[in-house]
């Protein structure tokens, strides 16, 4: 496999991080998401660096793409966990 197949295989796994994340799955899918994507990534140590070198310009794009992904995900998780502490702040004080 590609390294390039590879940075397309992870953004397919950041969405469905993503998507556990935004529709409330249980925590045990969202563990197993995560650990799947643990993998996925320490999988990316067995990547040849002549290799990359070689597809450079599109694996570039393809991290920039895949760091995007990361961020969105990220903000996402900041944003529900600040709804969460309000509305169980808002529940503490009722």
């Amino acid at each position: 496999m590609s390294f390039v197949n590879k940075l397309d295989n992870t953004l397919e796994l950041l969405s469905k991080i993503d998507h556990a994340i935004m529709i409330k799955a249980d925590y045990n899918a969202l563990k197993k998401q995560l650990f799947i994507m643990s993998d996925d990534l320490l999988n990316y140590k067995a990547f040849d660096s002549k290799k990359i070198v070689s597809e450079n310009h599109e694996i570039k794009s393809k991290i920039e793409n895949v760091i995007q992904r990361i961020n969105e995900i990220e903000q996402k998780v900041r944003n529900k966990l600040i709804i969460t502490e309000k509305y169980s702040s808002h529940l503490n004080s009722s």
